[in-house]
């Protein structure tokens, strides 16, 4: 599960953590992680939305889809 967890994160090697999972957990497993994951995030996004501070970690791992979004300089005038 660290592997998957690591690799939906990452991107890197995502089929081969996937059908390890899948092998060795079952597909309801996979699922049940897959569902964590997508709900993890979908707080982070909540949580981004409200207002709550962004991590410094998190705005240079999201810049280029934030700067396409127009939220790079929003986030810039709220820490100043």
């Amino acid at each position: 599960m660290i592997g998957l967890v690591d690799s939906f994160v990452s991107g890197d090697g995502l089929d081969q953590s996937r059908a390890t999972v899948r092998d060795e957990l079952g597909d309801p497993s996979f699922v049940d992680a897959a569902g964590c994951f997508g709900n993890f995030e979908m707080m982070n996004r909540i949580a981004e939305g409200t207002g709550i501070p962004v991590p410094k970690q998190a705005v240079e791992r999201e810049a280029e889809m934030m700067k396409t979004l127009g939220l790079y300089d929003i986030l810039k005038s709220q820490q100043s």
